[in-house]
């Protein structure tokens, strides 16, 4: 019964981290199915885990800093064990306890200070492209067929049915996915290869084109609207599916990348 779960807490960190075994993956992957908050919150942990920890400075920890948050666990640790209460962190090491304290008030902050706002959605997209191309955002699965990393997808939590193509006809071969994070939002990631090396990168996420700021140009094809950005070399395409956007990105020609976009979109 998924209601014994309560809610997964700390253990969404594990799973995230890779450090559970089964049975317990599976039935994380199970709970996370049907639980919109603990979805949300494992979200949450992979915006800071791929996004605010890549753009924060690798520093160590000030020594001065890290005795003041030890010395504060160490008194709420006693605290708990004078009221007769057991504290779940206190049986991880001090070292991790003010490492993650640290972590969560940088990311916090960044989070606050540093939000991207909805007008830098197609530059987002194009630092994507970039940083992938230029091995700085990894995969998380690899595979050529589109049913393994959808499967993926929906194992990972990500809320909306995500529809990923074999666009071998169109030259290019699938290579793999990973849920990301573009801006304020999650999405689905996933990369092709065309034959002449290119990339192209789609991604999906809930939302909506008129978010968008105004595009460089603006298609119509089988009744779907297309809007065209340029961000530098990068053409980067968006097009609205029910309640989710759709966007591809590549620094193949302009009418390339909008023609793979018109063949994705009628597959719909």
């Amino acid at each position: 019964m998924m209601e014994s779960f309560n809610h997964l807490g700390d253990e969404l960190q594990d799973f995230l981290d890779g450090r559970l075994a089964e049975p317990n993956r599976a039935r994380v992957e199970e709970h996370l199915l049907t639980c919109d908050q603990c979805r949300r919150e494992i979200g949450a942990l992979q915006w800071v885990k791929h996004e605010a920890l890549g753009r924060l400075p690798a520093e160590e920890v000030p020594d001065a800093l890290a005795s003041r948050v030890r010395a504060t666990l160490d008194g709420e640790d006693t605290e708990a064990r004078g009221e007769g209460r057991v504290r779940r962190y206190s049986q991880r090491p001090v070292r991790w306890a003010a490492s993650a304290a640290l972590v969560v008030a940088a990311a916090l902050a960044f989070f606050f200070v540093s939000r991207p706002t909805s007008a830098s959605l197609p530059k987002l997209v194009a630092r994507d492209f970039v940083a992938y191309a230029s091995g700085r955002v990894p995969l998380e699965v690899t595979s050529r067929d589109p049913r393994v990393i959808e499967a993926f997808f929906a194992r990972r939590g990500i809320g909306f049915a995500t529809r990923v193509f074999d666009l071998g006809m169109m030259r290019y071969d699938l290579i793999g996915g990973r849920v990301h994070r573009l801006g304020d939002r999650v999405s689905a990631l996933w990369v092709y290869r065309g034959a002449d090396g290119r990339l192209l990168l789609c991604q999906m996420y809930e939302g909506t084109v008129a978010e968008l700021p105004p595009a460089h140009e603006t298609r119509k094809n089988n009744g779907i609207t297309f809007r065209v950005h340029r961000e530098g070399t990068t053409t980067v395409v968006f097009w609205q599916e029910g309640d989710v956007v759709c966007v591809l990105a590549s620094d193949a020609a302009p009418e390339a990348v909008i023609q793979l976009a018109y063949a994705k979109a009628r597959k719909t």
